[in-house]
């Protein structure tokens, strides 16, 4: 019993150094779920509900690249797999850049 709960101890110990480091990679990638596990990820009902009202509350990004598949990036965050095929087969950025809408405003 003492062995077992020394090994759990020290796993514990692992767990709170190992954790903190995790977060700051995961952060600094901006790496998802999916980006770590092979099943996919399905958040727990509270945190669904919170997402949908902070979504409709945050103003849309208009995007910024899009292909002829209707696959969109607004140029935030990780850049998405789509697009990341595409560059390794030759393509740039500025081959899916979306045209500007300026609009001039009247004076």
């Amino acid at each position: 019993m003492r062995k077992r709960l020394e090994e759990a101890m020290s796993q514990a110990n692992d767990a709170e150094e190992i954790i903190p480091l995790l977060k700051k990679v995961i952060a600094q990638y901006e790496l998802m779920p999916g980006d770590l596990f092979d099943q996919p990820y399905q958040a727990p009902k509270l945190a669904a509900q919170e997402n949908a009202k902070t979504r409709s509350t945050e103003p849309q990004l208009q995007a910024v690249y899009q292909d002829g598949n209707g696959n969109t990036w607004a140029g935030r965050g990780r850049r998405p797999t789509w697009l990341n095929e595409a560059l390794e087969r030759g393509h740039t950025l500025e081959n899916f850049k979306v045209p500007s809408k300026r609009v001039s405003r009247a004076k």
